[in-house]
C-alpha cells in the first residue's frame, strides 16, 4: 500500500472517530493507532501529507522574471490560500509552484493557466496596437506596463483566502522538508516614464473586463473568461 493510501485511509478513519456512536468512534480510533504505529507514523506525518504542490509554465519563460508575471502568482496564492515558489528548468524554462493543501493546489495551477494565457494574448494585442515607430525598448516598457495594469484590475475582483496560521506551518514544513534551499530571485522592473503610464490605465480597463469568481472555498473553481 503506497503512502498515500495509508494517508488516505488514516484521515477516513479519524472522521469516523467523530462519529456519535461511541463504539463506531472507539474502533476506528483504534485503528487510526494500530495503522500509524504499523507504519511509524506520527500526527505530524498525517497532517502533513494534506499539504501538496503543483506546477504550471509560467508566463514568461526568463530566469529573471518581471514583475507583472509575480503580480500574476500573488494573484492566484491570494485566491486559493496557496504559496508559490519559481524553478527554472535550462530546456522547460521557468516553472511557477503552488504549495498548499492538495485540494487547492492543481485548480490554483489550473486558473494560473487559462489567466497566464488571457493575458499572453492580450498582451500581443495590445502591442500590434502600439504605433510602428517606437522603439522596440519602449514598446517592451509599455506591453510590461499593460500586464501590470491587466493583473491590477484582475486582483480587483479576488477575494483573498489567506492560509490560517496551521496551514501556514505545514507548507513552512513542507518546504523545510522538500525545498530547503529556497533563494530570494531577483526582478525586472518595467521602468517606464510619464509618458508610459497610459498603458497601466488601458492594461486595467481591460483586466477588469475578465470574469472571474473566486468562492470562499479554494475548493471552489475560479469561473474565468472575458465580460460578454
Amino acid at each position: 500500500m503506497s503512502n498515500q493510501r495509508i494517508f488516505d485511509k488514516i484521515k477516513k478513519l479519524m472522521a469516523l472517530a467523530n462519529s456519535s456512536n461511541p463504539h463506531e468512534a472507539a474502533n476506528a480510533m483504534r485503528k487510526v493507532q494500530a495503522l500509524m504505529k504499523e507504519h511509524q507514523l506520527s500526527q505530524s506525518d498525517v497532517e502533513l501529507s494534506s499539504i501538496a504542490q503543483h506546477g504550471a509554465k509560467m508566463a514568461n519563460k526568463s530566469l529573471k522574471q518581471p514583475k507583472w508575471s509575480l503580480m500574476l502568482t500573488t494573484v492566484i496564492c491570494r485566491a486559493f490560500g496557496v504559496e508559490a515558489y519559481a524553478s527554472y528548468d535550462f530546456f522547460g524554462g521557468a516553472n511557477c509552484n503552488f504549495i498548499g493543501l492538495s485540494a487547492n493546489v492543481e485548480i490554483a495551477a489550473y486558473c494560473y493557466t487559462v489567466l497566464a494565457r488571457q493575458l499572453l494574448k492580450a498582451r500581443r494585442e495590445y502591442a500590434a496596437s502600439l504605433n510602428k515607430r517606437l522603439k522596440a525598448s519602449t514598446k517592451t516598457t509599455r506591453s510590461d506596463l499593460f500586464c501590470e495594469g491587466w493583473v491590477s484590475g484582475v486582483y480587483q475582483q479576488v477575494t483573498d483566502l489567506s492560509p490560517n496560521e496551521k496551514e501556514r506551518e505545514l507548507i513552512r514544513l513542507f518546504k523545510e522538508q522538500n525545498i530547503p534551499n529556497l533563494e530570494t530571485g531577483k526582478v525586472r522592473e518595467a521602468n517606464g516614464t510619464s509618458r508610459d503610464n497610459g498603458a497601466i490605465a488601458e492594461g486595467y480597463k481591460a483586466g477588469r473586463q475578465v470574469r472571474l469568481n473566486a468562492g470562499v472555498s479554494g475548493s471552489e473553481q475560479l469561473k474565468i473568461g472575458s465580460r460578454s
